[in-house]
């Protein structure tokens, strides 16, 4: 999906990363963003942890085990021709 990152010089971004522990009990690390808000990158650190939590398949409730969890990162933009 395509985003407008059209920011200023210096401008101060986010992104999440999300570090996803598969069934096998591998791990994947994965990053989304640029983000102009940390909220927007918190938000997508709670999206994945709330989808992919384990579900009791009877109750339909969550178990508590979480496959997923993330963390937020600062950095800024340093835009020069390619």
């Amino acid at each position: 999906m395509a985003r407008s990152i059209g920011m200023a010089a210096d401008a101060t971004v986010f992104r999440a990363v999300i570090t996803i522990t598969n069934r096998d009990g591998t791990e994947t690390t994965k990053h989304e963003g640029p983000y102009g808000s940390i909220g927007a990158a918190r938000a997508r650190v709670t999206f994945w942890t709330n989808y992919l939590a384990d579900y009791d398949d009877a109750t339909c409730k969550p178990t508590g085990t979480s496959r997923a969890c993330g963390y937020v990162e600062e950095g800024s933009v340093a835009w020069q021709p390619a």
